[in-house]
């Protein structure tokens, strides 16, 4: 009987070792018995159940609070620049990934990043509001050349636009939060989430002049 049975073990096996060597699975582990970092100890279980169950909302409000606990200011409620630069690697990391496995790689910072330098902006560094504006447009969180009042105005839902989420902000800002999270792509940078060459020159089109093929920025003022 054991004899019967074996190409169907063998069969199992190798469809359960080509599912091991998914890249996603490789960087999210899934099958992890702990969420638990090991750099700050916050337990990242609970954006995870929301995650798979598509409760968007609530993931981007809880994203909110555990990355608030992982830098220690979650009794203050906000950060600072500073304060996003010290983010954990492992935490942000975890924070990614688990986005980007459950939105089928539809949200998470690192998707968000492709579209921030396709823009023109630089990690680190706000080089012209407009093209941080324009990042703005492309994922949804401008509308009407004006930036949505977070959190109300978000699109909870798989409809929204690639990079939308998460946005875990608790409350409107003029700006977009544009300098907390430039610093937040310099730290996806420093923590290998994303490749940036540091000499990269995005190349950037206003999204009102679709018919020009590709043009460079101009040399903006350097701006804190």
């Amino acid at each position: 009987m054991s004899h019967q049975n074996s190409p169907i073990q063998l069969l199992l096996a190798l469809v359960f070792s080509c599912l091991s060597l998914s890249p996603v699975s490789s960087q999210v582990p899934l099958d992890s018995p702990s969420f638990i970092s090991p750099e700050t100890e916050v337990d990242y279980t609970p954006l995870r159940n929301l995650l798979s169950k598509q409760q968007w909302r609530e993931a981007n409000e809880t994203t909110l609070r555990l990355m608030l606990k992982a830098i220690n200011r979650d009794q203050q409620g906000w950060v600072s620049r500073e304060d996003i630069a010290k983010l954990a690697c492992w935490d942000l990391k975890t924070l990614d990934n688990l986005w980007k496995e459950y939105s089928q790689g539809k949200f998470g910072f690192s998707v968000q990043f492709a579209i921030f330098v396709e823009a023109g902006n630089k990690p680190g560094k706000l080089v012209n509001p407009e093209f941080y504006d324009d990042f703005g447009n492309q994922i949804g969180w401008r509308e009407d050349n004006q930036w949505i009042i977070f959190k109300e105005n978000l699109n909870y839902s798989l409809d929204a636009p690639v990079g939308h989420l998460p946005n875990p902000r608790e409350q409107y800002q003029i700006t977009g939060g544009r300098l907390n999270y430039t610093t937040l792509t310099q730290r996806m940078v420093e923590c290998n989430l994303v490749s940036y060459q540091l000499d990269q020159q995005p190349i950037y089109q206003p999204l009102e002049d679709t018919n020009r093929v590709e043009e460079k920025p101009r040399k903006p003022d350097t701006m804190k």
